[in-house]
Formats: structure tokens, C-alpha cells, sequence
């Protein structure tokens, strides 16, 4: 029977409040019924009215049953039930499943059924001419605002940044919409991005504009280019890759442990990447959720601090972590194995991924036998040989401090490459227990 802990159970949550509430009805007494199987947990969590509520939990995706009239998916109450589950597994007594359960698993199962079949069988190719004329159509338009936004750069580059102060401002807002009606969505908010800048950020500024005038100069001689150098280019400019594409490449299969999850602001909602590490491979990947304000609350890719057995394609590029998952079925996290990647080979590693891709903005790395250490003002990681700066705020480094006891841990960490800083992901204590921030 999966098992979850609260740090997972939180992460199901559709907000804070529901999970507050949920908190207030863990206790046994509001629950005459409580069962458990294999697939399910299930009970009767009693309410304000005479009638008490039917919830129940599918453990494996997991899933979501109750017959409160609440619109927020979960509810409290079936969150509540695996909160109770993950304090007081006791409470649960096996038993059978009752029909109104029964038809819910088998509903579900026949519903997963039918979606395979559907996937299974070739659907009619779209009308290639017409396709074809659709993406004609958005390449004209990307190339025509790349043309322009390259002019846009050469004049910023000749006159200089210094030049720009009081204005940047405005004009990348300008530009910004420019790019909007081509179709460039991802560079219409980098520009927004740079605009937001503080003026005396110069290094930032021309590190981002000189990103843009790299996209714009490779979309220029495309055809040119080798293909995982061209898939690269269209993937940063918004150019869609279907699912069936990746899913069509090689299937890495692994024991993809949750190191992490970054969350990003983008138009109308945020984007949850849920950064993967396979011990056996050394392999780092990471799923892409995206939230948009107002749409229905989905159950994430990724349970935090869950390990997944599986199969993972990556998207196309040059060092392209995002990943799909073939096939992902949820097992309990492993300890953390020892290993002995030292700070000089990361960097190594880091600086390696940036020569054969110099558009990427990120690098995930791990690290062993480090401790923290304070140089400074500033704190740092260290393996008695060498040292990186590492921004971590009060409470997050006396987490670390507690939990590690001084000792030397392994840790997993984004480089960025426009700070040349780091963010702390994950580290794991002596016992291979995983903290996650």
C-alpha cells in the first residue's frame, strides 16, 4: 500500500485553506468508519448534517471520491483521510470494498482502459496541407519579429547600455509587444523581464540581450543548423513539440527520486518543474505542470519527496532535461546512496553543458561531502578543497544546520549561469533521509 507523508499530502492540496481545514478534521472521532485496502482508503467523516460524507482515496495515482458538495478537488475531507492514514495507519481496519466504491475503482479503471485503447489506435493524420500552410504562417511571422528584433538589438549594442538608462524601460516594453504579435511569447516576457532590471544591473542586461541575439541569429540561418541545435532554437521561442514526438524517442528507465520543484511565473498562471535524479544513472530530468489561474486544480506530476519507477523520453536539444514520463508508477524513496561528486567536477560539469549550450539559463548538479560555511557576509559550500557561494536565507540554513548537525551531507543544486550563484534544491543528512526546499 503506497504510503504518504504530510509534506506530500500538503502538495495535493488546492490551497492553503483546504488544507487547514483538513488539518481540523483529522481527528478519529469525526470519523464512525474508517477501512483500508490495497487500492483504497475509504471512510465516513461526519458533518454538520445527519448524513455523514462517503470519501475515499485511490492510493496509486492517487485519486479523489467524497460526497460533500464542495467544488475545490481534493476537499478537505479526503485530504483529511490521508493525513489520519499517514498519522494513525492503525485506525484503518482491512475490509472489503463497499459498491459505491467498487463502481467508483471500476469506473476508473475502465475510463483508463478506454483513454489507452484511444491512444493505442493511429487517429487520422491531420490534413498535411493544411498544416503544412499553419506552420508557414507562424515561421513568416516569428521571422519577420526576429528580423526586427535583431535590428532592435544591434542599435541597443552600438550606442551601448549606458546610453539606454531612463529608457530601457519603455523600450522593452515596446518591443516586448512586438514580439507578442509574432507569436513569441517566451521573448515578449524575457524583454518585459530585462525591463524590470535595476539600471545599474549592466551585467544582466547584456547577458540576457546577448541570449536573444543568439535565438535570433540562429532562427535566421535555421536550416543550417544541426538538427539538436535547431530543435533547441524553436523549443526557446515557443514552438510546440508534440507529446507523441518525445514519447517516439528513447525511454530512459530509472528509479527517478523527487529532488525538488521550482516554480516560475508565466502569463496567466505558473509553471511547476519537478526536478528528477536517477542514482543508478546519474541522471537528472525534470516534469513540467502548469498552473493557470481559474482552470480546475490537476494533481501534480510529481509527489514531493516521492520516487517514481519508470520510464522517461527527453524533449529534443542539447542538454534538455525536460522530460515525459512512458511509464511512472509511485514506490517509497530509497535513502540517498553515498557518492563522492566533488565541487571541482560539478563545476566541471556545469561549465561543459554551457559550452555545448550556451542558452541555457540552469544546470542541475550534485555534490557530496560538503559543509556550510560562512565567507563573509556570504554563505558557502565547501569540500575542504573548493567552495561556492550559495544564497540561503535564515531559516532555510538553520534548517540545514539542524538537520546535518554539523556534519557533512550531499546536496542537489541549480547552477545559474547569469548569477553564477546556486540554489539549494534538496540535501540529505547521514542517514540518506532527503530534505527538500
Amino acid at each position: 500500500m503506497p504510503a504518504f507523508t504530510p509534506e506530500q499530502i500538503a502538495s495535493l492540496a488546492p490551497d492553503a485553506a483546504s488544507l487547514k481545514a483538513a488539518h481540523g478534521l483529522t481527528n478519529p472521532g469525526k470519523w464512525p468508519l474508517l477501512h483500508a485496502s490495497e487500492q483504497a482508503l475509504w471512510g465516513h467523516c461526519q458533518g454538520s448534517g445527519k448524513t455523514p460524507y462517503q470519501t475515499a482515496v485511490e492510493l496509486h495515482e492517487p485519486a479523489f471520491k467524497c460526497s460533500c458538495p464542495s467544488r475545490k478537488f481534493p476537499c478537505k475531507h479526503g485530504l483529511a483521510l490521508l493525513l489520519l492514514h499517514a498519522q494513525r495507519s492503525e485506525l484503518f481496519t482491512p475490509a472489503e470494498a463497499p459498491d459505491w466504491l467498487t463502481t467508483w475503482l471500476e469506473k476508473r479503471t475502465q475510463t483508463k482502459e478506454a483513454k489507452a485503447a484511444k491512444a493505442a489506435k493511429t487517429e487520422a493524420a491531420p490534413d498535411p496541407a493544411a498544416q503544412q500552410k499553419r506552420q508557414d504562417a507562424r515561421r513568416k511571422k516569428a521571422a519577420a519579429g526576429l528580423a526586427d528584433l535583431q535590428l532592435w538589438l544591434d542599435d541597443i549594442l552600438r550606442n551601448g547600455l549606458i546610453a539606454l538608462r531612463g529608457t530601457l524601460r519603455e523600450r522593452c516594453r515596446d518591443m516586448a509587444k512586438r514580439m507578442t504579435d509574432a507569436q513569441l511569447g517566451g521573448i515578449a516576457a524575457e524583454l518585459q523581464a530585462i525591463g524590470e532590471l535595476p539600471a545599474d544591473a549592466q551585467e544582466q542586461h547584456l547577458y540576457r540581450l546577448t541570449r536573444l541575439n543568439l535565438l535570433a541569429e540562429n532562427y535566421a540561418r535555421l536550416e543550417a543548423l544541426p538538427p539538436d541545435v535547431q530543435a533547441e532554437t524553436t523549443a526557446r521561442l515557443g514552438f510546440p513539440v508534440a507529446k507523441e514526438t518525445v514519447l517516439a524517442g528513447a525511454a530512459i528507465p530509472g528509479l527517478w527520486q523527487h529532488i525538488g520543484t521550482v516554480i516560475s511565473e508565466i502569463d496567466r498562471g505558473e509553471a511547476h518543474a519537478h526536478w528528477l535524479y536517477d542514482a543508478a544513472s546519474q541522471r537528472f530530468a525534470y516534469l513540467l505542470d502548469f498552473i493557470i489561474r481559474g482552470a480546475p486544480t490537476a494533481l501534480p506530476s510529481v509527489l514531493h519527496g516521492k520516487a517514481y519507477a519508470g520510464e522517461l523520453c527527453y524533449y529534443p536539444g542539447i542538454h534538455n532535461l525536460r522530460a515525459l514520463a512512458k511509464t511512472w508508477e509511485a514506490v517509497a524513496p530509497p535513502p540517498l546512496a553515498p557518492a563522492a561528486h566533488s565541487i571541482a567536477q560539478a563545476v566541471e560539469t556545469a561549465q561543459q553543458a554551457y559550452a555545448a549550450n550556451p542558452l541555457l539559463s540552469h544546470y542541475p548538479l550534485r555534490v557530496d561531502n560538503v559543509r556550510l560555511a560562512r565567507r563573509g557576509d556570504t554563505l558557502a559550500l565547501t569540500d575542504g578543497t573548493h567552495a561556492l557561494p550559495l544564497a540561503l536565507g535564515e531559516n532555510a540554513r538553520l534548517h540545514l544546520l539542524a538537520s546535518s548537525g554539523g556534519a557533512a551531507f550531499s546536496a542537489f543544486l541549480l547552477y545559474e549561469y547569469e548569477t553564477r550563484g546556486l540554489r539549494l534544491l534538496s540535501f540529505s543528512d547521514g542517514a540518506g533521509k532527503l530534505h527538500i526546499y
